[in-house]
């Protein structure tokens, strides 16, 4: 290329003020349902709750919430991931920015007096010093789209740290509700063994007496046996719920032992539940908005690729100084100085400039493709949690009766054995069947609760509490106030027990 062709191109290119080339980003339109298909009783139209956790009334899981958002190691890695993304767009922005450079030397040399041609000889000292510059000169705009990319990174990574504590907060909130639904059905087995062990002495009794069958006092000590045998399974659960919620906060396996080995009452839900409109949905949520960002990254990044088949120009100055003695090193008669402009274009690459676009294109095409489909898996969860809540809810009210006719039916069965009018079998069966339905009523009080926290974390709710101040340093353990059971069966605020009315 001619001197004079690159610089009227460049003088040409500089005056327009360049071109951008690549596809402008245009947000994606999804179809959007205009409501949900069956919202349960109680559900109500209004913003999601931004700490739906203090709607439990529960101050240790406020304070669990706490240390997880405080220490928790997904979370803090979700958050340098952040530091990494803005590092990027400093770098992407940098490329755009002249470069300065500055140097000096000194040297001494001696020239040969045996030359022939130019015998000039002696010593003689060099002093040089100065200042490089170039600039990359953005015609194209392969720079601008590159920092559009990396605003658009650096923002799905804020938006996925937001992700994190939402799934974070969820699980926090279910393996809470577990671990003290397991604690109480603990409480039911023993109260269980208790009535079993009773009716295991009355059998026994009635046998001395010759009122009874010694196949009486076997089935007693059976149904006693199988219900002992249920206890340590629960126990596990709550040792491993425990331990998994000291993970979730930063903390080894043991640390929570002495605030959640006591059992408290179980996550009473709240009276009401939010359900925001679908397009509300796609604002809130925080793996949605991390698509969409991932997508606009993408797409700029076809700019770039385009932009790298076109040509490249950039101006590299210098100024300095240069002289045989160092006290004129800085005079105007040891001043130095140049200009250039280079310009390159690449001709054949093999296939490389086009391939570089066409992977561009379908890796946007990929990411259109996955905004898609977080936003349909978003809809779904939403739908499937209101459908759980309603049919759980029906499930809850049934057994609630049943576990109110079985205590009944134990009360008859077992005075009607003392009376010599009935077979033991009958005590042994509404202890049986006692048992069972209130076991599986405290199931169903925790999975009404799993779906609540379910809902919440569909509509997006949680990231709030620190969406845009993470912590730079944990929080102590020390803070919590202390947590112990009442004889009542409920917590310092009167929450009721698994099992109780909601």
């Amino acid at each position: 290329m001619k001197v004079e062709t690159l610089f009227s191109a460049l003088g040409i290119a500089l005056f327009a003020g360049g071109c951008t080339v690549g596809p402008d980003y245009q947000p994606p339109a999804v179809e959007t349902p205009a409501e949900w298909s069956a919202p349960p009783a109680g559900a109500s139209e209004s913003p999601v709750a931004t700490r739906w956790w203090s709607g439990f009334a529960d101050p240790t899981l406020d304070h669990l919430v706490e240390l997880a958002v405080a220490n928790n190691h997904d979370v803090r890695i979700a958050a340098q991931r952040i530091l990494v993304a803005r590092a990027d767009r400093v770098s992407a922005a940098a490329a755009g920015l002249p470069t300065l450079s500055a140097n000096a030397g000194a040297g001494r040399s001696r020239q040969s007096k045996a030359m022939t041609l130019m015998p000039v000889g002696g010593v003689a000292n060099t002093f040089q010093a100065g200042f490089d510059a170039s600039w990359e000169i953005d015609l194209f705009g392969g720079t601008r789209r590159s920092v559009e990319a990396a605003d658009a990174a650096l923002d799905a990574a804020v938006w996925d740290r937001r992700d994190v504590l939402v799934s974070l907060l969820g699980e926090l909130g279910t393996g809470y509700a577990a671990l003290r639904t397991a604690q109480d059905r603990i409480a039911i087995a023993r109260r269980t063994i208790a009535a079993d062990r009773e009716g295991l002495d009355l059998a026994r009794e009635r046998f001395q007496h010759g009122l009874g069958s010694e196949l009486d006092v076997a089935q007693a000590k059976a149904e006693l046996d199988q219900v002992e045998a249920a206890l340590p399974p629960l126990e596990t659960i709550v040792a491993q719920k425990i331990h998994a919620l000291a993970l979730m906060t930063g903390r080894p396996p043991e640390a929570l032992e002495a605030m959640l080995a006591t059992p408290a009452a179980v996550l009473p839900a709240p009276p009401t539940l939010p359900v925001t409109l679908p397009s509300e949905v796609i604002r809130n949520r925080p793996d949605i908005r991390r698509a969409e960002r991932m997508l606009a990254s993408a797409n700029a990044m076809i700019g770039v690729a385009i932009a790298d088949k076109f040509p490249k120009f950039d101006l590299a100055p210098s100024i300095g100084g240069e002289a045989g003695r160092l006290n004129k090193l800085l005079t105007a008669s040891g001043l130095v100085w140049s200009v250039a402009a280079n310009g390159t274009q690449k001709i054949w690459s093999g296939g490389a400039l086009d391939a570089a676009v066409d992977k561009a294109e379908a890796v946007t095409e990929e990411n259109r493709l996955a905004y898609e489909q977080t936003v349909f898996k978003a809809f779904s969860e939403v739908e499937d949690a209101l459908s759980a809540l309603g049919n759980e809810r029906r499930r809850f009210d049934s057994l609630r009766e049943a576990v109110a006719a079985n205590r009944i039916a134990l009360q008859r069965s077992t005075a009607l054995y003392r009376g010599g009018l009935a077979p033991f079998i009958n005590v042994v069966n509404s202890e049986r069947n006692l048992y069972a339905t209130e076991d599986a009523l405290a199931q169903s009080d925790l999975s009404l609760t799993e779906q609540t926290v379910a809902l919440y974390k569909a509509l997006g709710g949680g990231w709030q509490v620190a969406a845009d101040s993470p912590p730079d340093r944990p929080v102590p353990e020390t803070s919590h106030p202390a947590v112990s059971g009442r004889e009542d069966g409920k917590n310092a605020n009167g929450a009721p027990q698994i099992g109780q009315p909601r």
